[in-house]
């Protein structure tokens, strides 16, 4: 049997966008996209989509890349273990966060890279503080 090199019809994408998206669809199940969605509307705020494309695209760095997270240089390698441990929650926060936010930000991307990392550590001293602010108040 003959081997054939078979073209397929792409269009000219950068190999490393390619990536990112094919890394996607893990992401979204990693952190159970669908249950973002509105149950009256079946609506899915598209800060999600960001914040899983923002999380695919560090996948696909090469380990060794210097990332400046915080303002502090830290390799890909940690960052992506870092966001391995996110789940949805975790985005849930970071909405939730950047939806209270009422002072401008420039940077975006880099603002929700550093608010990804570090909701990983902060998540449950954010709903202790919630609770015990709760019963002081309430």
């Amino acid at each position: 049997m003959e081997c054939k090199n078979i073209t397929h019809s792409m269009p000219s994408v950068p190999s490393v966008r390619l990536s990112v998206f094919q890394r996607l669809e893990a992401v979204k199940e990693q952190v159970e996209f669908n249950t973002f969605a509105d149950p009256r509307r079946g609506f899915i705020d598209p800060m999600y989509n960001e914040l899983c494309m923002i999380i695919a695209e560090i996948y696909t760095l090469n380990p060794g890349t210097i990332l400046k997270i915080g303002g502090t240089e830290t390799e890909a390698r940690i960052v992506q273990d870092v966001y391995g441990q996110l789940r949805n929650d975790h985005l849930r926060l970071v909405s939730e966060n950047i939806k209270n936010q009422t002072a401008r930000i420039y940077n975006k991307k880099s603002y929700l890279r550093t608010a990804l990392y570090n909701v990983v550590f902060e998540i449950e001293t954010h709903y202790t503080n919630l609770v015990a602010h709760d019963m002081r108040n309430g």
